[in-house]
């Protein structure tokens, strides 16, 4: 990818681009470290981060497909580093906890994660780090708003085209 067509192109373009390039050159140190691609990794910290929480919460959280999301939640179970148990409230709902050993995995992750940052963040010096950061919040915060998608649908241009 050249940085004259990099340059040239839409935000949402270039951030998506910066997103699966990083994505692309760690998913296999990932896997070589942990056993676990990034996507896996995800559905793990977030099962970690809240035991008992259901397929369809996870599906939701993440985006995936529910096909991906059940391929991914059926390998973390095969590996043994999550478990499920049957909701005592509806037999249908399955209840996602992390174990031990996805404990574990989890934080070799998050050490190797740490890592593979600072070297995406090489080229940035301390301030424009920080700035990034305080600038990616603010617009995860708006484009996650209700205002913003009421800003989508009250704009005329967008409207009538």
């Amino acid at each position: 990818m050249s940085d004259k067509t990099f340059k040239n192109e839409r935000l949402t373009y270039r951030l998506n681009i910066v997103a699966q390039e990083a994505i692309a050159a760690n998913d296999e140190i990932f896997l070589r470290e942990t056993g676990c691609r990034i996507r896996d990794l995800r559905v793990l910290r977030l099962i970690d981060d809240t035991p008992g929480t259901t397929f369809a919460e996870i599906a939701k959280i993440t985006g995936f497909d529910r096909s991906l999301t059940s391929r991914i939640i059926q390998n973390l179970i095969s590996a043994g580093l999550i478990t499920r148990e049957n909701s005592t409230e509806d037999a249908r709902v399955f209840l996602l906890s992390t174990t031990e050993r996805g404990k574990e995995t989890r934080q070799v992750a998050r050490r190797l994660s740490d890592r593979l940052e600072i070297i995406l963040t090489d080229p940035l010096s301390v301030q424009e780090l920080q700035a990034l950061n305080e600038i990616l919040a603010r617009l995860g915060k708006w484009v996650t708003s209700s205002e913003y998608r009421q800003a989508l649908v009250d704009d005329d241009a967008i409207r009538e085209n």
